[in-house]
């Protein structure tokens, strides 16, 4: 006689059964939390190094003319006009006198030595930033700033203002080729063989012939900090 067991020692073993694999760990489970804990944390880590990184500044000076500029820009910009002019006057009488004494190629020296020398004694008696750029570069210390990129492009015959974002003012002032500049500046067959010497000697990447006398020869530029 077959013996059955009791319906409630059955019923135990299978409630046993049931609750020890609940308590098993769920491998695939285990996985999936492990991946998506990873997923998580380097999304995280992304989100405070996103949260760190400067975003890119925007462009911030701005063109302006004369009768948009307030009281302390007119200032300001009174006082690149006259940084200017007497870089300007300073140049000229300084390559009229060099030509005078040296010939032509002594106007070369001007330019590489003096000019430089002028704008950082403008630049310290005025607190200002002046310079000189072209399309044609002769002295490749003379790159146009930034905000200039698209004067130089267009080859802008117009003196034009900029307002920074900071208070700065930028002023441009075109240079026209003068009869002195033809010296060092015009059609390479008339510009006599000492005068291409010395240009060969102290740039010998010039850009800077070719110029018919009223060209534009490039510009000066002036920025003035907020006074």
């Amino acid at each position: 006689m077959t013996m059955t067991q009791c319906p409630c020692k059955q019923r135990m073993k299978i409630q046993n059964r049931i609750q020890t694999q609940m308590l098993k760990p769920d491998k695939q489970f285990i996985r999936f939390a492990a991946v998506s804990f990873g997923c998580g944390a380097a999304m995280l880590v992304s989100c405070e190094k996103s949260s760190s990184t400067p975003q890119s500044q925007e462009v911030s000076w701005v063109s302006t003319s004369v009768d948009q500029l307030d009281e302390k820009a007119t200032a300001q910009l009174a006082l690149a006009l006259q940084a200017r002019n007497e870089m300007e006057s300073v140049l000229k009488s300084s390559l009229l006198a060099s030509i005078k004494a040296d010939g032509p190629q002594g106007a070369v020296g001007v330019c590489s030595v003096i000019a430089p020398k002028i704008a950082l004694e403008l630049n310290e008696k005025h607190g200002l930033t002046i310079g000189r750029t072209s399309f044609k570069l002769r002295n490749e210390t003379n790159t146009p700033p930034a905000w200039m990129d698209w004067i130089v492009e267009t080859k802008l015959t117009d003196s034009v203002y900029f307002i920074n974002t900071d208070g700065t003012l930028a002023a441009t002032y075109p240079i026209n080729i003068a009869p002195p500049c033809m010296l060092c500046h015009g059609d390479e067959n008339t510009i006599t063989a000492d005068v291409r010497s010395s240009i060969a000697e102290n740039y010998p990447d010039d850009q800077a012939t070719g110029f018919a006398l009223g060209d534009l020869r490039g510009w000066f530029w002036v920025e003035v900090p907020p006074q």
